[in-house]
């Protein structure tokens, strides 16, 4: 018999059909992640005469309580049960009481348990409450608001002991913060929420596992930049044993395909950090890795990596983390500035700064569309100021669209009117006493985000450092924690006693200033270093978008409620706009000419700023638009509004950030070339023609061209242009050696210099003492286009492909591109035109694409449009 037995295994190992060894392994799974999102209700403590014990009992009644998700702020839960509507039209926001959100307010959730067994064990997760809460689970104090403090820190509680089968009560009291406590807010970039963002305000999770659970999980990628051939990965995570024996099993680590074991053993109640080395397994060492780039640089490569805690064939946790594989330094340039290296390659960083909805309530949706702008504009970076995201989805769309990301703390925190603290000349106004609390808060969001390849900089303090002590911490925990990128002590110009100079500047502008400013200035915030915020202050939204947040008796002209829906303090005020925008472009007196005029002013703003950087690379090193959205309808410092409406410096930054493109410079008015790509272009032509008022050719002139890789270079030196109009156009183009226009570039010009005046800049602002003369747009004849359009589709886009001639001897200036819904009459958004705003040239013709998602459409139909400014339209049919 034991000989018949051996010859079977035999047979069954050696013949062929071993399916046996074949068949992966099967494990009975215990762990689960349950979002805690829907089923809140909502209360004032001004209403409820009750204890949390009781709130957190089954039975108690919720009858005059808000049906509410979570995570919500407290007045994005009353907004949503329609307590207050319409709260950004007009001024409407400033009229919500703020006396109610002075007291807590009470979350409370019912939640359910099927089964309950001895191995079973139950962590519950807060990952953002503000400002403080007590939190009660059945009956019990599950934590108070001793230890629940700080909007950033994120807390995780055993409950294995405290939950039933069946049905489960949760109360959450949240106390709002006070004046000097370090919070959520928007500095002085619009008006503030009434209720502080108070809240549960990320997601609350309910996790199930087995007697071991991990957390903390982090592949950290090692990357050979010498010849991107090789690289390895280092994998560890923090396990814990929840019972009160000695457990042992096994970590599995899988990475398509890829798979690594080790063993472990935890004494009772043991928690302890597990590493898997390249050294110890050959297998983490890879060859010819994917590699994650940003944008124009190549494919943002991403892993996917299971990692499972098994005891006896059962999946006791298990988490999958996505990850890049690249690698990130900093350099410092000839003048002493700070640049940054990605993959062995210097990379311009051009971005703007991202705010989240001023109720924190952006959907997943929205916050998709907003990333996937920034990308259309061929942005490469975006700055948080302040780690915001309602959730990780941010990090998880840049990670996808190759983008990166710099975050860290707000300057709320800095200056004493908006914290509320006495604030110092050099540091953040944080205590002594206060070090651990917020060391834990930064610490929690690093553990949180440091698998996001689109993360490159931890940044601690916006316009001030660190006090040391605080910062030596950091330091140290990023170091042991993380150690794949890079930090910043400041974005402003900051030495600090432990890591040195920023080497960064943040000396404005913030308002408006001409052109030529970015291509003069050497001492403020010109095209040197990197100026890690900046900008051309107001951006006027379309007329739509004026009209969806204004009353009609408030539409024009300007007045109070305009100014409402900008900034506060010096930026609550259209003043340091509007002269110079009278002076250069003539003023308007009715709505509809103003603000298609000034999506001009809007356009001719962004571009030279973000051209004039590419110019100057690599003594300039990196620039932020200071901003890229608004957390309201607003008119200040966006490139699209609240409602993803992009204005005209949206398609202005879009022109500037072409990755290899041709360029006017304002101050030697000479032609450049500028490349952002790894590889050099060779036998390029280029096209310059200049044209008067009239649309009469003064110059046509044609050079061939090359360019290295990541450089810019002079392609033209320009001649005088004698006899010609006041106001003027210059058209330029670069084309490939297959004749294909690679970068077409339209300015309007004036024999009339910007003379900035220097001697009197301020901080946020350089004004002029003599201005451009472009008000000859106002004289240019009408003309007609030709037009033709014609659609196409794919499951979820549909996409437009728009042909516009000019058979006329006329300039057709400033074309304005609109899908819109037929029967809605609103732009459909979000919209992705490849070019907008663009001039036809007297006997040329541009075809445009585009597209939107066709969910966007809401059962409408599609109806183009399109507006010049001296263009008489003639809608073609659909």
């Amino acid at each position: 018999m034991r000989n018949a037995i051996l010859t079977v295994i035999s047979l069954l190992l050696f013949s062929n059909y071993v399916f046996i060894s074949c068949q992966p392994e099967v494990y009975i799974d215990q762990s689960e992640e349950i979002n805690l999102h829907e089923g809140w209700m909502l209360q004032s403590s001004n209403i409820i005469d009750a204890r949390g014990d009781e709130i957190s009992k089954s039975g108690f009644q919720t009858n005059e309580w808000y049906e509410t998700t979570v995570p919500s702020t407290v007045l994005a839960s009353l907004v949503s049960n329609e307590v207050y509507q319409n709260i950004f039209f007009s001024d409407n926001l400033s009229k919500i009481p703020k006396e109610q959100f002075e007291k807590p307010w009470w979350y409370r959730k019912e939640f359910y348990i099927e089964e309950l067994s001895e191995d079973s064990n139950f962590q519950l997760v807060f990952e953002g409450i503000n400002y403080k809460a007590n939190i009660w689970l059945n009956g019990e104090l599950l934590a108070a608001k001793e230890v629940v403090e700080q909007p950033f820190r994120m807390f995780r509680f055993d409950i294995t002991e405290k939950v039933k089968k069946g049905k489960n009560c949760l109360a959450v009291e949240i106390i709002p913060p006070v004046k000097g406590d370090l919070t959520i807010g928007y500095v002085d970039w619009n008006p503030w929420p009434p209720d502080n963002n108070m809240g549960i305000w990320r997601p609350v999770k309910l996790l199930k596992t087995g007697k071991i659970s991990i957390k903390n999980v982090f592949v950290k990628p090692s990357l050979n930049t010498e010849t991107m051939l090789d690289a390895s990965l280092s994998i560890s995570a923090v396990l814990t044993n929840h019972t009160d024996s000695q457990v042992t099993g096994e970590v599995n680590c899988e990475i398509e395909g890829l798979e690594v074991k080790k063993e472990f053993t935890l004494q009772a109640n043991e928690i302890r950090k597990i590493e898997l080395s390249p050294t110890e397994y050959s297998e983490l060492n890879m060859k010819n890795p994917r590699i994650w780039w940003p944008v124009n640089l190549g494919d943002p490569n991403l892993y996917n990596m299971t990692i499972s805690a098994i005891i006896n064939n059962t999946v006791s946790d298990k988490k999958t983390v996505r990850f890049g594989i690249r690698d990130v330094k900093d350099y410092i340039n000839e003048d002493g500035f700070r640049g940054y290296m990605i993959n062995g390659e210097k990379i311009l960083i051009r971005g703007a700064g991202w705010v989240d909805d001023i109720l924190l309530n952006d959907t997943d949706e929205k916050v998709k569309a907003q990333v996937e702008y920034v990308k259309h504009m061929d942005f490469n970076t975006i700055r948080l100021e302040g780690f915001w995201g309602r959730n990780k989805k941010i990090y998880e769309y840049a990670d996808e669209n190759g983008l990166l990301i710099m975050t860290g703390w707000s300057c709320q925190w800095e200056w004493e009117e908006y914290c509320g603290r006495p604030q110092d000349d050099k540091y953040m106004s944080i205590n002594k006493d206060e070090f651990d609390l917020h060391a834990r808060a930064y610490e929690d969001q690093v553990l949180w985000l440091r698998n996001h390849p689109s993360v490159f900089l931890w940044v601690y303090g916006s316009d001030k450092l660190l006090p040391p002590g605080l910062e030596k911490e950091l330091n140290q925990f990023i170091v042991l924690e993380d150690g794949t990128r890079q930090t910043l002590g400041s974005c402003a110009e900051t030495e600090s006693d432990l890591s040195g100079p920023s080497a960064v500047k943040m000396r404005g502008p913030y308002s408006y200033v001409t052109p030529n400013y970015w291509y003069e200035d050497s001492l403020a915030g010109g095209a040197f270093g990197f100026n890690t915020e900046t900008g051309p202050g107001i951006q006027p939204s379309p007329l739509e978008s004026i009209k969806k947040m204004m009353p009609e008796d408030h539409l024009w002209p300007i007045d109070n409620i305009w100014e409402y829906h900008l900034g506060r303090n010096e930026f609550a005020t259209f003043k340091f706009w509007i002269k110079p925008f009278n002076n250069r472009y003539g003023e308007e007196n009715n709505l509809e000419d103003f603000t298609f005029k000034a999506q001009m002013a809007n356009y001719e703003a962004i571009r030279p700023m973000l051209e004039a950087f590419a110019v100057n690379k690599h003594k300039a090193t990196g620039v932020i638009q200071w901003m890229l959205n608004s957390a309201m309808p607003g008119m200040l410092w966006q490139l699209y509004d609240w409602y993803l409406m992009p204005n005209g410096a949206f398609y202005g930054a879009k022109t500037a950030c072409r990755p290899l493109n041709i360029v006017y410079n304002y101050k030697d008015k000479n032609i450049y070339l500028t490349n952002e790509f790894r590889k050099s272009f060779n036998n390029l032509q280029v096209e310059i023609k200049v044209l008067d008022i009239n649309s009469k050719e003064v110059l046509s002139k044609s050079v061939e061209g090359k360019i290295n890789k990541n450089s810019s270079v002079l392609i033209y030196e320009m001649p005088a242009l004698e006899n010609i109009s006041t106001t003027y156009f210059l058209d330029l183009k670069l084309k490939g050696s297959d004749g294909e226009v690679i970068s077409n570039n339209f300015y309007w010009l004036s024999t009339k210099d910007d003379i900035c005046d220097y001697e009197n800049s301020k901080w946020f602002i350089t004004e002029n003492s003599e201005f451009a003369d472009l008000t000859g747009i106002n004289t240019l004849p009408q003309t007609k286009l030709n037009i033709t359009h014609n659609y196409t589709e794919d499951k979820n886009k549909q996409y437009i492909e728009v042909s516009l001639e000019n058979d006329s001897d006329k300039l057709a200036f400033f074309v304005e591109l609109t899908m819109k819904g037929k029967n809605s009459g609103l732009t459909i958004l979000p919209v992705f035109w490849e070019d907008n705003y663009v001039s036809i040239l007297p006997g040329e013709k541009k075809v445009i694409k585009g597209y939107y998602y066709k969910k966007d459409l809401e059962d409408d139909e599609p109806l183009f449009s399109y507006k010049g400014w001296n263009v008489t339209i003639e809608l073609p049919a659909r």
